[in-house]
């Protein structure tokens, strides 16, 4: 089937004052192996330079993929992501944190993932790099990335690490060197809880997105990342890349992630988001609630009813909640 056409790729990078890094956060794109996309810069009402750096860099790319939008009013990540989604139309489309930077096989390696022979997933994600303000290296992945985060480490006094994990230095260059890795894990277990990094690490169904983007632009400000990303596991499923394919990038003023890298579990924010959680799930439950009709006629009745109660499941209490997900495997 040689004169089958690969599709093509969206990509919505949003920006918030962010003029430090989002040049390096297009020219990443840029450099993708894969040349068949469209991106789109949404700044969100900028305050700093990050408009004049944005210009600079198209300007320097020349490149007509790549535009850009300037809001008049800061609307938030989900409400900048709305615009991009609204300026695209490629059948899969990643998210790109302007502070954030992809290898250069990012899109390549993401799109034949979703093109294996053995699953259609509704999207796939891969690990990190964590580098700080100045791109330097602080680790080499996010250890969760794939585990249930809050067991992850629970009772393993001692725990191999593969030797083909651990990179090659590369004194003359200042560099690492990583063997590389090809490992895939489908991911179709329907629950409510964190195995990802970020939505950086993403490519998507452009259709699962349509289905499962919010509709709160004030509510979802910052956490636009774990609505969509629940959903679209709830609904159809992930597969993971056991590769790190991007760098998540510390600085020290992301609007979540502001903690420095101590060693051990790694707490990304300082902050106490408080009922954060309990109000992303409960949004969640009233759109599904609210748009029963579209939802069935996507996934048909008898998936709407189980993922129905696996997540009011994860907003009950013990036994409730016991209940619940016992009702749910009888569907």
């Amino acid at each position: 089937m040689s004169d089958v056409r690969l599709p093509r790729i969206s990509v919505v990078v949003t920006c918030y004052n962010c003029r430090d890094y989002i040049g390096d956060a297009i020219r990443s794109v840029a450099r993708q192996t894969l040349r068949d996309f469209e991106c789109v810069i949404v700044d969100d009402a900028s305050t700093d330079d990050s408009v004049a750096e944005v210009q600079r860099t198209l300007a320097e790319l020349d490149d007509p993929r790549f535009r850009h939008v300037r809001l008049e009013k800061n609307v938030g990540q989900t409400g900048a992501t709305r615009r991009g989604l609204a300026e695209t139309r490629a059948t899969f489309v990643c998210f790109l944190d302007s502070d954030d930077l992809w290898n250069e096989d990012f899109l390549e390696r993401h799109l034949a993932a979703h093109l294996n022979e053995t699953y259609a997933i509704g999207f796939t994600a891969c690990n990190a790099r964590l580098i700080d303000g100045q791109g330097a290296l602080i680790a080499g992945c996010v250890y969760w990335f794939g585990h249930e985060r809050s067991r992850v480490d629970r009772d393993q006094a001692f725990t191999p690490i593969d030797p083909a994990r651990v990179p090659k230095i590369d004194t003359a260059n200042g560099k690492a060197d990583w063997r590389k890795q090809t490992p895939y894990r489908l991911y179709t277990k329907r629950v409510v809880h964190w195995v990802w990094v970020s939505t950086s690490s993403m490519m998507f169904r452009r259709s699962l997105i349509d289905l499962v983007f919010p509709d709160d632009d004030e509510t979802f400000r910052l956490h636009m990342d774990f609505y969509i990303v629940v959903m679209a596991q709830m609904v159809a499923g992930s597969l993971l890349i056991d590769e790190p394919l991007y760098s998540y990038r510390l600085h020290g003023r992301n609007g979540a992630a502001d903690n420095p890298v101590l060693g051990g579990r790694l707490h990304l924010s300082s902050r106490n988001w408080g009922n954060t959680h309990a109000v992303m799930l409960d949004r969640m439950l009233a759109a599904m609630e609210r748009d029963r009709e579209r939802f069935i006629t996507a996934l048909g009745d008898r998936q709407y009813r189980r993922m129905l109660l696996r997540m009011q499941a994860a907003r009950a209490t013990v036994p409730m909640s016991w209940i619940l997900f016992l009702r749910s495997l009888l569907v």
